[in-house]
């Protein structure tokens, strides 16, 4: 018995829980370590935090018209501008990348043509539109004041997505922080005093418009201490053809995620795109944490191999999945709160967030995978995709028209999980090196 015994091999040694638990979560906390997560985790919050706020006491101070009113103005602007704009960075940060100038010259010449047209365009409306009582500007002049806006988000987009780009992570969190800031001061001031809708817009735009300045300085100040650059002079044509298949991806992206807004409040009125609109700040908190995901998994393409960016994004893209559903619970729990409180005059708000959550979830996904199709150069499949979300977003169109809010809510349900199992198939293919 003792020679069996002796001959028996020696027992697994059992970890101690607390062993376990830290090898289980070793993974995460490493890739929450990396990548300047908590800078472009800040970077997120802070903005959705104030936006967040803002909508809540804004809701309760202007009530559903007048809220539906600022709520068509910020979504129009945040909409025309990422129209106009797309991905214009992501030729300009390729080329940088290289210690190229050339695309960065080209960049800024379009970005100045397209906010210059833009805030043209939306002043002559403006002008025309008028009021439409009240000092409450008509449709015509609401659309004029979102093109201006547009304009600006332009600026804010190129500068920022270019300092972030390049993997300076904690200047654009700063940027982004002190817009916030200025906008929750300029906007509480102006709630406060004229219970308008206009003069609280007119504050984000000061504050867009002062943190676009301060980006600009700390792009500067990069560009100069990580030099010296050269001009390749590489053509118009070249650069365009790259910027139009990722700003086709980004377009499709924001049309889906921001067009069923628009849709509510011209085909069901402001009370229902005020209603509407809170449901959507609602869920979007659940999209902080991809977003964050969305900007590590981009910029580390830059500073780590093809094994370990590929390890990096399916650490994201489990833990996203993880993070979402808590948030999604959150969410759900805060909506009920919400519409037994202060916001029980907002009649079908919790179906409207019920509805959008599950689409919100996978639209988490999509945001990441996005951003890995852009980073591994997959122009074909990125565009392929802003084809799709177009295309799906006009059902929104005949979904409101005959479902109300709710039809809007479950199109945008619907668009949101058909893109993101496009996007599965596409990240597995370009992974695999089968498509560029």
């Amino acid at each position: 018995m003792a020679e069996v015994e002796a001959a028996q091999p020696d027992a697994p040694e059992v970890a101690p829980p607390s062993s376990r638990v830290g090898r289980l979560l070793q993974g995460p906390l490493a890739l929450l370590r990396s990548g300047g997560f908590f800078d472009l985790l800040v970077a997120q919050m802070a903005p959705l935090a104030v936006s967040f706020g803002l909508t809540l006491v804004s809701a309760a101070l202007l009530g559903p018209e007048l809220r539906g009113v600022l709520t068509f103005l910020m979504t129009g602007a945040l909409l025309f501008g990422a129209l106009a704009y797309g991905s214009l960075h992501v030729p300009v940060v390729e080329a940088l990348r290289a210690k190229d100038r050339t695309g960065l010259r080209h960049g800024l010449r379009l970005m100045w043509v397209l906010a210059g047209s833009m805030t043209a365009v939306g002043l002559v409306l403006v002008l025309v539109g008028g009021a439409a009582r009240d000092d409450v500007p008509s449709t015509v002049g609401t659309t004029g004041w979102a093109l201006v806006g547009g304009a600006i988000v332009v600026t804010q987009l190129f500068t920022g997505r270019v300092l972030q780009g390049l993997a300076r992570n904690r200047e654009y969190q700063v940027t982004i922080v002190v817009q916030s800031l200025l906008y929750l001061l300029g906007a509480g001031a102006m709630l406060l005093a004229t219970r308008s809708p206009l003069p609280v817009f007119a504050a984000w735009y000061a504050s867009v418009v002062l943190s676009v300045g301060l980006t600009s300085v700390l792009l500067h100040r990069h560009l100069q201490a990580t030099g010296p650059w050269r001009w390749s002079g590489s053509p118009w044509r070249g650069f365009l053809r790259s910027a139009t298949a990722n700003n086709i991806g980004s377009i499709g992206q924001m049309v889906m995620l921001r067009a069923d807004v628009l849709v509510v409040g011209v085909l069901l009125g402001a009370t229902d795109a005020g209603i509407y609109g809170l449901a959507l700040s609602l869920t979007e908190l659940a999209l902080i944490v991809p977003e964050v995901f969305a900007l590590s998994v981009f910029a580390s393409r830059a500073r780590l191999d093809g094994p370990r960016w590929r390890d990096e994004l399916d650490r994201s893209v489990r833990l996203n999945a993880g993070l979402g559903l808590l948030a999604a619970v959150a969410i759900a729990g805060a909506a009920v709160v919400l519409a037994l409180g202060p916001l029980a005059d907002y009649d079908g708000l919790v179906p409207l967030v019920l509805i959008v959550l599950p689409g919100v979830f996978v639209a988490g996904y999509s945001r990441i995978a996005l951003s890995a199709l852009q980073a591994l150069g997959a122009s074909s499949r990125v565009w392929m995709f802003g084809a799709l979300a177009v295309a799906l977003s006009i059902g929104y169109v005949p979904a409101a028209a005959l479902g109300g809010t709710p039809g809007a809510a479950v199109m945008s349900t619907i668009a949101y999980t058909v893109t993101a199992v496009f996007l599965r198939s596409s990240l597995r293919s370009a992974l695999r090196g089968d498509v560029r």
